[in-house]
């Protein structure tokens, strides 16, 4: 409410038209924002006070505005039950004539004069400037308040702040921030610890002041000077009797801060039945399900739902939170009602509203207001609300939670599921269970996970390090069961089918008592190795290499082939065999050397029957079955002195011839 002389609420009450009571309308237009002096919040401004050191740039009174055009439209809560935290900006809408300057985007401040005395309507800032077709003099000016500064991205104001810090301190560094004044007050929650809980790309600078509000159950709006206040509902009042006719002392009001309205329009004055029921019991949590924290012994229970300054509060901490919204939102009983009656520009919205009818009484709250008309003036008194509390919850944000526990508990038709998350651990473990399958996921943020899927033809499980790219994958299903080890793009697998088993991957290592196989290839075995045809892989530097169609034994060419042996020193085909330079074959053994050899035959030379041939320095001995060829014979008995089988025939026969 407004503190202005009690004679001047009288000339605004007056339903006489006269010099006394006419109204001036006065709109000052300035360049740059308006710049205010605050001497005292329950002084009044006036000329000498404020602005400071401002001269408009144009003004416009009455001779140029339009009879009775006049419409401002103000709210606290424009939702169809009561939600504390809201935050509406005011508008302002007139009609003028004859303004040559483009008034587009100029801060104004709107005021009225009645009896030589000069309040202020607001100030606002001119969003459209636009002729009318029927008349091209006119032009309607269309203007919101200050609130507007709010509606920019404030992701890196955010994301700049040093956590912790105080509400207070959270609060006015915003309202710095988006360049607005705050009324000096103290919130109930000023003192607690703000942290950093959202990661937020974008973040809307309304929905950070409407969290602030709606933890301290009040709503955000500016006043008639242009500075942001916060609007606390006044305590009500009570209603012992639907049936008794209402006087002072049967409907003893307790409302605070609340007007009588002396006068009002019956035939457009409306109102419920009803008494919105007063909201006895606050819940504060995370989402729909969330065990949270409660305070209050009601059922009408009003739940805050979704607000990021409370993410990593400990479940005491919620309880102390909800306990104080309490205290400002509890017991607050209205009736729903559209009032009309003459205009009182000192009501302001979030005051109450009392007003007596022939019948009844009508205690209520200045949620929406709407002023129109200048010397005929008149004001709409506006509250809307459910008998019970009908919430939709959330500031609608997409964010990222860093810090805070939550247990989450979903159930519906479609989905019964468990979520409980250590914000402060980045941790977080889910169970769910539809008609199609159960899951079961375990997170750490940015370190790992594990997940476990159960369908009707199919059991899932899947392990990630996500530090280290690895990943482990079991799928089994009728048909088959399946493993996969992946670290980036190496993997290795196993798949075990009712036809075959397939093991792919970069190596194959094998430990066991009798047979051992490393990653390099290596195997050792103490049993032995049977089958066909031996293909594939070698031995480097006289180990084995198991070639195509071959056998190589060693680096220097051995090796096994299609009958055929080459070992070096032993080679083998199908026709003969070379033994350290000795041949053999179906018929003979041989000398590879044909200067120096030895061959033994299974036919004589002539084919007549077994034979040996010795060859020394070319020179060769045969023996047959019938005789032996040979160049010479030398005899090792001393006897023989050296002589040969020729020396000695030789001397013989010269003897006998005389020689």
């Amino acid at each position: 409410m407004m503190n202005i002389p009690e004679e001047i609420k009288e000339l605004f009450r007056a339903d006489n038209l006269g010099a006394a009571t006419q109204r001036h309308i006065k709109l000052r237009f300035f360049d740059e924002e308006i710049k205010m002096l605050y001497p005292d919040d329950m002084l009044f401004p006036s000329d000498d006070l404020f602005p400071i050191d401002q001269e408009p740039v144009y003004v416009i009174d009455n001779s140029q505005i339009i009879s009775e055009s006049l419409t401002i439209t103000e709210s606290v809560c424009s939702s169809q039950n009561l939600a504390f935290g809201e935050c509406c900006a005011s508008l302002f809408e007139i009609t003028v004539a004859d303004v040559l300057m483009d008034l587009t985007g100029k801060e104004f401040m709107a005021t009225v004069e009645i009896g030589g005395y000069e309040m202020a309507f607001g100030i606002y800032k001119v969003d459209s400037f636009v002729r009318e077709q029927a008349d091209r003099r006119r032009k309607k000016i269309t203007a919101y308040d200050r609130m507007l500064n709010f509606d920019i991205d404030v992701a890196g104001w955010y994301q700049g702040l040093t956590f912790p810090l105080t509400l207070k301190q959270f609060r006015d560094s915003l309202c710095s921030h988006v360049g607005v004044t705050q009324v000096m007050t103290e919130l109930p929650l000023d003192d607690i610890q703000i942290t950093k809980t959202i990661e937020p790309e974008q973040l809307d600078g309304r929905k950070v002041l409407m969290a602030i509000c709606e933890i301290n159950g009040c709503f955000g709006n500016f006043d008639k000077t242009g500075r942001l206040t916060y609007k606390f509902l006044g305590t009500s009042g009570l209603f012992p009797s639907e049936t008794l006719f209402p006087d002072e002392e049967l409907f003893p009001s307790e409302m605070t801060n609340a007007e009588t309205l002396s006068y009002y329009k019956q035939s457009e004055t409306h109102y419920e039945d009803y008494v919105v029921n007063p909201i006895d019991k606050v819940q504060i949590r995370q989402e729909e399900g969330d065990v949270g924290a409660s305070y209050g012994p009601g059922n009408n229970c009003y739940v805050i739902q979704g607000n990021y300054l409370v993410y990593g509060k400990s479940g005491q901490e919620l309880l102390a939170i909800a306990a104080t919204v309490y205290d400002q939102i509890s017991g607050r009983v209205y009736r729903p009602c559209h009032i009309v009656g003459p205009a009182l520009p000192w009501v302001e919205v979030g005051d109450g509203i009392i007003c007596y009818t022939t019948d009844d009484v009508i205690e209520t709250y200045c949620l929406e207001r709407t002023l129109k008309g200048i010397q005929g003036m008149m004001d709409t008194y506006e509250a809307q609300g459910s008998l019970e509390q009908e919430q939709s919850f959330g500031l609608g944000d997409q964010i990222i939670q860093l810090e805070g526990k939550t247990a989450v508990i979903k159930k519906s038709v479609e989905e019964v599921s468990v979520r409980v998350t250590d914000l402060k651990e980045e941790t977080e473990a889910r169970f769910a269970i539809t008609t199609e399958q159960i899951i079961a996921e375990v997170t750490r943020a940015q370190q790992a996970e594990a997940s476990l899927s159960i369908k009707a033809d199919q059991i899932a499980m899947s392990v990630s390090n996500l530090a280290d790219d690895t990943n482990s994958k079991f799928e089994q299903t009728a048909q088959q069961i399946s493993l996969k080890v992946s670290k980036g793009e190496v993997s290795s697998q196993l798949s075990v089918e009712s036809d075959k088993v397939i093991i792919s991957g970069n190596r194959l290592i094998v430990d066991s008592s009798n047979f051992k196989l490393d990653g390099d290839g290596n195997a050792t075995f103490s049993g032995d190795i049977r089958g066909s045809n031996i293909y594939g892989a070698y031995f480097e530097g006289g180990a084995l290499n198991l070639g195509n169609g071959a056998v190589y034994m060693d680096a220097n060419g051995a090796y096994i082939n299609a009958g055929e042996i080459n070992l070096g020193n032993v080679y083998i085909n199908p026709n003969y065999a070379w033994i350290n330079g000795f041949g053999l074959s179906d018929a003979a053994i041989y000398s590879r050397d044909p200067g120096n050899s030895i061959i033994i035959s299974r036919n004589e030379f002539d084919g007549s029957g077994p034979a040996m041939e010795l060859t020394r320095n070319g020179r060769k001995t045969r023996v047959d079955s019938a005789s032996i060829t040979t160049g010479d014979i030398f005899f090792t008995d001393p006897w023989a002195d050296g002589w040969s089988a020729i020396d000695m025939f030789k001397d013989l026969y010269n003897k006998v011839n005389g020689g």
